[in-house]
């Protein structure tokens, strides 16, 4: 691919590719402090790296005084990622596994910009022109897709590639975290929510179950690998439990400091966990594992999806928490705020055509409205309605 025609200064920088082991040491340098940044940065990507199967690149763009300009890192799946999440075929393509005959019309396939799934926020230096630039320089095979783009950053990169599908693809959600106590968070957040807090927090008073913070560790690794599977397995997800074993592990080492584990016991024994990582003033919240035949009566999940992280959050001075994609209602009834998450597909399987991407979003948007429900706030509302009825972007 050539670079693109809009981007002004792309005469002026010089692209290299490298191993993702061969990362600058700057690359952190153009990394924002917002929670989706998170995902950008290079301790991630290095953490990560090895665990998904990919041919892992970087495509670094630098300005010819040799400031770094931006980091673009490369996945590509010789078939496909085994993670759905990150897989075009069951984005887009209406597959319902990795493994259907319909994912396999979209392979080989190259991930740009995202190492995991849930958000690709560019990390470039002021102008998004050269990430562009460095984006479209990919040279493998088959499809090419930059995934879960939010913000400003959307429509940005709509004005660059406007020849490019832009397709919906989720709902990301974060929780607003008020006040610097819980006293200040209960009189900000409305009567309803604030009651349904505090039966919650009493249900897991009564069950006598403790949730505490915790390092991971390899006391602990083990058992939050087992109950990570088991989520996984319950929802037909990607990962088992050596997966996450070395994925913590990694994480314990690469991010040493920042992430840390909310672990809820009963009698010491570990039910559950939501694990995190600190990021600037966010809370980013990774992932629950549970134990199902031991939680649910208490609360167990919704005070570790949210009531805990927002008194970790007012005990730390951050104010909010990223809460990823998926379980919508479960988060909006808590205080999420949606924002719609759009891919580009940087090079679409021959058979996509423009009716193609808007049918795509046209069914899309009906479905993040079903799952979103009446608690869907009204603008994001309007705007699904609008994506429901012409299949195109509608970006502010």
């Amino acid at each position: 691919m050539t670079a693109d025609p809009l981007a002004p200064d792309a005469a002026m920088l010089e692209i290299t590719e490298s191993p993702l082991a061969a990362a600058p040491a700057d690359w952190d340098e153009l990394v924002g402090p917002g929670g989706a940044d998170f995902y950008s940065s290079r301790a991630w990507h290095l953490a990560m790296a090895g665990l998904n199967g990919a041919e892992e690149r970087l495509v670094v763009a630098r300005g010819r005084d040799g400031a770094l300009r931006a980091v673009v890192p490369v996945f590509h799946f010789a078939s496909g990622p085994a993670n759905p999440l990150l897989h075009p075929g069951t984005l887009f393509g209406c597959a319902n596994a990795t493994v259907d005959p319909a994912a396999r019309q979209w392979e080989p396939v190259t991930v740009v910009g995202n190492a995991s799934g849930y958000s690709t926020a560019p990390a470039t230096s002021d102008d998004l022109s050269s990430w562009a630039v460095a984006a479209s320089r990919v040279a493998a095979e088959g499809t090419a897709v930059v995934p879960y783009l939010t913000g400003d950053v959307v429509s940005r990169l709509r004005d660059l590639w406007p020849d490019k599908p832009m397709v919906l693809t989720s709902l990301r959600v974060v929780v607003p975290v008020p006040g610097t106590s819980i006293d200040e968070y209960y009189a900000a957040i409305p009567r309803r929510r604030r009651e349904l807090v505090r039966r919650e927090r009493r249900l897991l008073t009564d069950g006598e179950r403790a949730i505490t913070m915790e390092e991971m560790t390899d006391a602990n690794i083990t058992d939050l690998a087992r109950l990570q599977e088991n989520t996984q397995r319950r929802h037909g997800s990607f990962g088992d439990a050596g997966y996450f074993e070395r994925l913590y592990q990694r994480m314990s080492s690469a991010l040493r400091g920042v992430v840390f584990a909310l672990v809820c016991r009963h009698e010491g024994r570990a039910l559950g966990f939501l694990w995190a990582v600190v990021h600037g003033k966010t809370l980013v919240a990774r992932s629950i594992g549970l134990d199902y035949e031991r939680v649910g009566r208490y609360a167990e999940y919704f005070n570790l999806m949210i009531h805990e992280p927002v008194r970790y959050c007012l005990a730390h001075g951050l104010g909010e928490i990223d809460m990823s994609v998926g379980s919508y209602q479960q988060k909006l009834l808590r205080g999420g705020r949606p924002v719609l998450a759009w891919s580009v597909l940087l090079r679409p399987p021959p058979q996509w055509t423009a009716h193609d991407t808007e049918l795509h979003n046209r069914k899309r948007a009906r479905q993040l409205l079903a799952e979103a429900g009446r608690l869907a706030p009204a603008e994001i509302a309007d705007q699904l309605r609008c994506v429901a009825a012409s299949g195109r972007a509608q970006l502010s």
